[in-house]
């Protein structure tokens, strides 16, 4: 009967509870309630890397807002994909990677890292498909040509022989 949030607070997960006397906020990993000092402490690093110290400090409420489910999921998808590639685990990555495609129509990245784990499994032809969709939504990205080659080798070896 709770009221539970997912916050996607910058390098951890949290869970934010509304509570009668005000709002909670949890360490789902450990139970832990964090206080204002704990969360400040937790985003130092990240406000340092970032530039958003001193003049430009933000607020700490505002890394705390409530995320939608959608990002929850997507958050969690991720952090199983950096799981499954990590161990090579190329079957698992390309069911999880699959699920973002599909959360995450508009992301190209996605798309290019399912290209990616798609030729690791010997689907030539699907992630041919995959890499071009990614250069022709990227095209002025970095890796955009070495991936567009990368494509182009997949064709040709996917392509079926004549005898």
């Amino acid at each position: 009967g709770l009221a539970a949030r997912g916050v996607s607070f910058p390098g951890h997960f949290l869970i934010k509870l509304r509570m009668p006397q005000g709002e909670v906020v949890i360490d789902p990993f450990n139970g832990r309630s964090l206080s204002r000092e704990d969360l400040d402490e937790r985003l130092a690093p990240f406000r340092k890397r970032q530039g958003l110290e001193g003049d430009f400090e933000t607020p700490l409420g505002l890394f705390l807002q409530a995320a939608p489910a959608r990002d929850v999921l997507a958050r969690m998808l991720r952090n199983l994909k950096e799981i499954h590639r990590t161990a090579e685990d190329w079957s698992r990555l390309l069911a999880v990677q699959q699920r973002l495609v599909l959360l995450l129509p508009g992301s190209a990245e996605e798309l290019r890292d399912r290209g990616l784990t798609k030729a690791e499994l010997g689907q030539s032809t699907e992630a041919a498909a995959d890499l071009e969709a990614y250069v022709a939504l990227r095209p002025a990205a970095d890796d955009a040509l070495a991936l567009a080659e990368r494509a182009d080798e997949l064709r040709r070896s996917g392509s079926p022989r004549l005898h």
